[in-house]
């Protein structure tokens, strides 16, 4: 998913006689991670390089490279210039960790390359070092425009302006957001005007003059999309990227434009695969991890049931109605962390992150996800998965089945107990929450893979180690 800076906000009118005037809006795009990889491979050449000079075992290549994988593990090489220092000095401290851990397990399972201490200390130094000192040079290149690539959204207006819309109020792009510099397309001849109109065979020229890489068609009107794409087609033939303003959103946001869908996206899209091999494949994986992690959390289990019986009135579990596999209907697992008459005045309502109704005991629980871990019992029992869309209770459901188109499609995919929506979304507690974690929800059915949990159990494990409670 790239990182997308907003450059312009200024319209261009583009139209041919006789058509429907189009717009275009200019975008650009930091792209570091070439340069993060070429960097990197070149810091590994030259370590291996001097230990092979000096007839020594490439002990301090081996960890440089273990903490290299695991750069692109924990996504150092995206963090290292779209997020916060702290964000990116903590992915850092984790790979360098995970680095030092897998070598020296590496090394013991290998004898022969077994390193000194002092040997592994350099090595981690270097290693920790190099994005440290890698981030502020490849700042000073996109801020000079030197590691960015143009973007160029082109279409109606309407549908042009929700997208930008969507792309300037998404949260995790306003995150990534990095002001660097002001305009990029910086046209002389009036462009600034909405109400300019410029000949379709000035396109290729903008293309050309900006260094535009991608152009994002924003137009759902045929004719238009079809006077677009001749005008486009020479640029698209010489390596221009040209992409459907709903499969851009999808690949640089992790999630789905719900509002700009309709059945025959879902019927034609590629994706949605769900082979019974893939889902035996899943069904052994949820049936071998959940009893080890019951056992293996027994004591811990004991003392979160002790603590809550000693702490509130109430039963230690609390048990709640969802919706499942199908819309099928089921009783979830959790430890308590309300009061036991938290609903008894309001009804059904959604938890907030500062519910007044939550214990003390709770929100610790609640801190780093230790309430959810009797779910494992719906994940034997079949109901529910690892890793899935978060089931949601038949009261919301029909609600939000009312308001939000194709909302019921997410129960064409097993919930789970942490899921991409979790991850990527930190919290919901409103019918703007549900609509934003659907589109992620829709994400994850649509590229579901062995890989893709594997990917969401991994973040997942980061998210309770560092306590970022829901």
């Amino acid at each position: 998913m790239p990182t997308i800076t907003i450059r312009d906000n200024t319209w261009t009118g583009v139209s041919s006689p006789g058509e429907k005037r189009l717009k275009a809006r200019a975008y650009c795009v930091p792209c570091p991670r070439g340069a993060f990889l070429t960097a990197e491979l070149m810091l590994l050449a030259g370590v291996l390089l001097s230990s092979l000079l000096a007839r020594q075992i490439p002990g301090t290549a081996i960890m440089i490279a273990a903490c290299g994988i695991f750069f692109h593990i924990t996504t150092v090489d995206k963090s290292i210039i779209g997020f916060r220092y702290s964000h990116f000095l903590r992915d850092v401290v984790v790979s360098v960790v995970l680095g030092i851990g897998a070598s020296a397990l590496l090394f013991y399972m290998l004898s022969p390359l077994a390193q000194t201490a002092w040997t592994m200390v350099a090595a981690a130094a270097i290693a920790a070092i190099f994005p440290l000192a890698l981030r502020p040079l490849l700042l000073y290149l996109i801020n000079h425009k030197m590691l960015v690539e143009g973007i160029l959204v082109v279409g109606t207006g309407e549908l042009a302006r929700r997208l930008y819309r969507l792309l300037a109020n998404d949260r995790g792009f306003a995150r990534r957001r990095e002001e660097i510099g002001k305009r990029f397309l910086d046209d002389p001849e009036g462009v600034a005007d909405p109400g300019v109109a410029i000949d379709f065979a000035r396109l290729n020229e903008i293309v050309v003059r900006d260094r535009i890489s991608q152009v994002i068609v924003a137009e759902q009107d045929q004719q238009a999309r079809k006077t677009l794409a001749a005008a486009l087609l020479d640029p698209r033939l010489r390596g221009l990227d040209v992409h459907d303003a709903v499969d851009f959103y999808e690949t640089f946001s992790g999630k789905i434009w719900v509002e700009a869908l309709d059945s025959e996206w879902f019927v034609f899209t590629d994706g949605f695969h769900q082979s019974r091999t893939s889902l035996a494949i899943k069904r052994i994986f949820d049936l071998i991890c959940a009893p080890l992690l019951l056992l293996s959390t027994a004591p811990l289990l004991a003392v979160i049931g002790l603590a809550i019986r000693l702490s509130s009135n109430g039963p230690v579990l609390f048990r709640q109605e969802r919706v499942g596999l199908y819309g099928k209907p089921f009783t979830i697992y959790k430890f308590r962390s309300m009061r036991q008459d938290a609903e008894i005045e309001t009804g059904p309502v959604w938890a907030s992150e500062h519910d007044q109704r939550v214990t003390g005991i709770g929100h610790v629980l609640r801190i780093f996800h230790l309430d959810e871990l009797p779910q494992l019992i719906n994940v034997l029992r079949g109901e529910m998965s690892f890793v899935g869309p978060r089931p949601e209770r038949p009261h919301f459901v029909d609600r939000l089945a009312k308001e939000i188109p194709f909302f019921h499609l997410r129960h064409y995919v097993k919930p789970g107990i942490t899921g991409w929506a979790q991850v990527m979304y930190s919290y919901g507690d409103c019918f703007q929450d549900s609509y934003e974690k659907l589109q992620y929800d829709f994400y994850y059915a649509k590229h579901w893979s062995l890989g893709c949990d594997l990917n969401i159990l991994w973040r997942t494990t980061k998210i309770v180690l560092f306590g970022r409670g829901r």
